[in-house]
């Protein structure tokens, strides 16, 4: 039986939900799981986790009352647990650095797994200084893991940035059971809605969100369903015709996800997003930015379109919206695309797999 630990202190919203699907396919295919976490202001309860994740997965919760101590109480909790396990799996940059930091001396690399679900280093709301020594300690760091990359760009940007000694592509997805059945209807005579699924924060652009929204108004509603910051939305949105939710439980996403016609997802960066999976799923046709991880969801032309800039997806979403046709093709198209390339029926199978070769080459002390 695999030992698997897997690590984050991100535990909410995307990676959440990444770190839930995989440990519940590996708890699946008969491995031991637990999952060690640092919470954040948005995590859920200890009583709402237990009843999301499989109950074969073990969780355990470090919790000082202070993200700077939570790191350093992650790291020795990390330390204290690797003895336990087979295979350490971190998730997510700070969880990837502090976990490294601490294992460098006690694990091999090849025991080590890393999946930043989004490289820090892409993101554009920090300096470009701060964003060139993360890329550093990132290039470090990666001689004392083996990364797991959950996207095909993802991967293609880390053997150019990085020159990883390993690393492996570990798509993520949703259950071939989420899947719509049948393409979705379209009614001509209906206003549509254009939806955004996602935090209000700088990673997802909502300004862009709110500038095809007063470009497009007189064509469509639209929908931002997820939250942020009362300042945030009011700075971003400001007088736009959209919508915010807040946050909204899993049951009435699923609602608003149906009565949703086109999603825009103008993300600044990615690693690998559910939300988009899981829209593509639904037969929602796709307009997104050309980031990391949304052109490997998207089939160019065929299920949306990848746009460069600001005034493509204005030109795509108005394209989609004035051709009730169009979309009728992709939505059909993207539930074909979902069902071949965006799910995670064998994630468990391929994980284990990857970490039992891995492992192997460690014991075997092959370089």
């Amino acid at each position: 039986m695999t030992r698997v630990l897997h690590v984050t202190e991100a535990m909410s919203s995307g990676v959440l939900s990444l770190v839930d699907r995989i440990s519940r396919r590996q708890a699946e295919e008969g491995a031991a799981v637990d999952v060690l976490f640092a919470p954040r202001p948005d995590t859920p309860s200890d009583a709402a986790l237990r009843g999301r994740f499989d109950p074969r997965v073990g969780l355990e919760r470090v919790s000082t009352g202070s993200r700077l101590r939570d790191l350093h109480a992650l790291s020795t909790a990390v330390t204290r647990r690797a003895a336990e396990v087979d295979v350490v799996h971190l998730h997510s940059s700070y969880a990837g650095a502090v976990g490294r930091l601490a294992l460098r001396r006690m694990l091999p690399a090849d025991r080590v797994f890393y999946s930043p679900h989004g490289f820090a280093f892409l993101r554009l709301d920090v300096p470009a200084p701060v964003r060139h020594g993360i890329r550093s300690l990132e290039r470090v760091l990666a001689r004392h893991s083996t990364l797991a990359l959950t996207s095909p760009s993802e991967y293609a940007l880390a053997e150019t940035a990085l020159r990883p000694p390993r690393a492996h592509v570990l798509r993520t997805g949703i259950p071939s059971t989420s899947v719509r059945g049948q393409a979705r209807a379209v009614d001509p005579d209906r206003r549509p809605v254009v939806g955004m699924i996602g935090r209000v924060t700088a990673q997802k652009a909502p300004w862009r969100f709110a500038s095809v929204a007063r470009a497009l108004t007189d064509r469509a509603d639209f929908l931002w369903i997820g939250g942020g910051s009362d300042r945030d939305e009011r700075r971003w949105f400001g007088d736009s015709p959209v919508r915010v939710t807040g946050w909204v439980s899993p049951a009435r996403l699923a609602e608003l996800i149906d009565t949703i016609d086109i999603l825009l997802f103008p993300t600044l960066w990615e690693g690998m997003s559910l939300s988009l999976i899981q829209a593509q799923a639904h037969g929602i046709p796709a307009v997104v930015s050309d980031a990391i991880g949304n052109r490997d969801s998207v089939e160019p032309g065929i299920t949306g379109f990848v746009c460069a800039d600001d005034e493509e997806l204005v030109r795509a979403t108005r394209r989609l919206l004035d051709d009730p046709a169009l979309r009728g093709r992709m939505s059909d198209a993207a539930l074909q695309w979902a069902r071949r390339g965006l799910t995670d029926d064998a994630l468990g199978r391929d994980s284990l797999e990857l970490y039992r070769r891995s492992v192997a080459r460690d014991r075997s002390g092959a370089v």
